[in-house]
């Protein structure tokens, strides 16, 4: 049968009506909706928020209506470290997250042009379309953007540079920025049909001149020096004066970021465990902000994460949220909704998601707690970056098979790693297209 007819959905409907149970969930869904119907009562009750490996809480960041989750992971990643070099509380101690994403928009766009006054043979193909139109000056990001950003630009604590309107509710700015990227694109394409290179970077200077002055108008200046005075534990008044971002960062914070690199989970069709990819056309800092990971099975990731809980040291780590989670509740878990016993479906594998392109490197947050028993994982504690209010005060409590299936990388000091781990990095980078779900 190769179309649909009356007569076929007669007898779906017939069906559908020959077991009364379906009319008696039907209108439930009808009055409340599918997950309240489908929310699984057993997996609420036993996902307890105890973990006999945890860091101490510290300040929740809200990243409001943007993409800077990233940024803010990363914050969170180095932020406790730079409190305790100041010697000031942890828990209420904030680094600025708008400074960086100053810088990352500004990057992102001379990337963008350094790319195009670079490429010979710049035409309109599927490459450049979904690169330098669809995906310019993209708010989101990755680890690697968030180290190469601090490694030349440094820190501010957020009282030197604190979050605005058009940093929290990014939406405006985002389009109009983006719209003033592409057309600064199509002007440099024209220019390169008949101009010199010379003339194609004196025009990208003045471009980015005015980039600078939209952002700068929208998000403030930025602070090249400045004077910090604050609080220690002791009570004490400290004054810092005449600093550079990059002179505090290189003073307070000991955290090597250098060290870090991508463990990644990507059971896809096309990708081999024990090979390292690196992604195409992706970056913020021009050829300094690669982004790539090593492909391992789901079960190192683990072992590794741990590792660094154990030490005290939080894990930055991407997945995917768009399944299997409840908000309000703070639990992640994958039998979170019986969707299989309300409706005639089985769930996606997290091969068959990537693969498909289903499930994508969505959001990045922070491991700061595990629950261990008999030598396992049982559920880990999430720092996120959406305030205090939301879920259980501003962390998730996943469930360890919600990391199986929805956990695609976490960033790990390579002083954890084996010998054979470590060498498995000296091979040759495997490109994959910008438009994987990595």
């Amino acid at each position: 049968m190769k179309d649909i007819t009356l007569e076929t959905l007669n007898r779906y409907s017939d069906e559908y009506k020959s077991d009364p149970t379906n009319k008696i969930i039907e209108n439930a869904i009808k009055n409340v909706g599918i997950q309240k119907v489908c929310l699984n009562s057993d997996v609420v009750k036993r996902t307890y928020n105890i973990f006999n490996i945890e860091l101490p809480k510290s300040k929740i960041y809200h990243q409001g209506d943007s993409l800077r989750c990233w940024i803010h992971a990363g914050i969170n990643l180095i932020k406790n470290n730079v409190a305790g070099n100041l010697d000031v509380e942890e828990k209420e101690y904030a680094l600025s997250v708008n400074y960086l994403s100053f810088l990352d928009k500004l990057e992102k766009s001379n990337s963008i042009y350094n790319r195009i006054i670079e490429k010979e043979d710049f035409e309109y193909d599927k490459e450049v379309k979904e690169h330098y139109l669809q995906a310019a000056v993209y708010e989101g990001g990755y680890f690697e953007y968030f180290r190469a950003l601090v490694n030349k630009y440094g820190i501010v604590p957020e009282c030197i540079m604190k979050d605005v309107e058009e940093s929290k509710n990014s939406l405006t700015l985002r389009k109009l920025f983006k719209e003033k990227v592409k057309k600064d694109i199509f002007r440099l394409l024209e220019l390169k049909k008949t101009e010199s290179n010379e003339t194609l970077l004196k025009e990208k200077e003045k471009m980015l001149s005015q980039n600078y002055n939209i952002l700068a108008k929208c998000l403030g200046e930025l602070p090249f020096q400045f004077d910090y005075e604050y609080k220690n534990k002791k009570g004490e008044c400290v004054t810092i004066r005449n600093i550079t971002p990059k002179e505090f960062a290189n003073k307070y914070l000991t955290m090597n970021l250098n060290h870090l690199v991508g463990i990644a989970n990507i059971p896809m069709y096309n990708k081999e465990y024990y090979k390292l990819y690196r992604k195409k056309h992706t970056e913020n800092i021009f050829d300094d902000s690669y982004v790539e990971a090593l492909n391992m099975p789901i079960t190192v990731l683990k072992e590794l994460a741990i590792k660094h809980l154990k030490d005290g040291i939080p894990v930055y780590f991407g997945c995917d949220m768009k399944k299997m989670l409840d908000k309000e509740l703070g639990i992640m878990d994958c039998e979170l909704y019986n969707y299989q016993d309300i409706f005639p479906m089985n769930l996606l594998t997290k091969e068959e998601s990537l693969s498909i392109y289903d499930i994508d490197y969505q959001h990045v947050m922070l491991l700061t707690g595990v629950h261990i028993e008999n030598n396992h994982p049982v559920r880990w504690k999430v720092e996120d970056s959406y305030g205090s209010e939301t879920h259980q005060d501003g962390y998730y409590i996943m469930n360890d098979n919600f990391f199986d299936e929805f956990v695609i990388e976490v960033m790990i000091d390579k002083k954890y790693l084996s010998e054979e781990e470590l060498k498995l990095f000296d091979q040759e980078r495997i490109l994959f297209d910008m438009d994987e779900p990595f």
